[in-house]
């Protein structure tokens, strides 16, 4: 739990200054990193302190012909 914190705050403090990952549209980097951290609350991650990234996600999500996960009641979701 402890180094997916640290990760997840160099991501945030990263998301600070531009809408994705990388760069101001969404690249493979974004594909890439979205299955894991949207997944993180189910091995019980809470992404609450992580505004950025919470709102990265978002934008993730609304991409068009975005296909969301199926959710799982594991972890923090349980």
């Amino acid at each position: 739990l402890t180094r997916a914190h640290n990760v997840l705050t160099q991501i945030d403090a990263e998301l600070s200054g531009h809408p994705f990952i990388v760069a101001a549209t969404p690249t493979i980097a974004d594909v890439a990193l979205y299955s894991y951290i949207a997944s993180a609350p189910e091995g019980n991650v809470d992404l609450s302190a992580y505004a950025y990234v919470r709102a990265w996600l978002a934008r993730i999500e609304a991409l068009p012909g975005f296909v969301e996960f199926q959710k799982t009641p594991v972890g923090l979701a349980a």
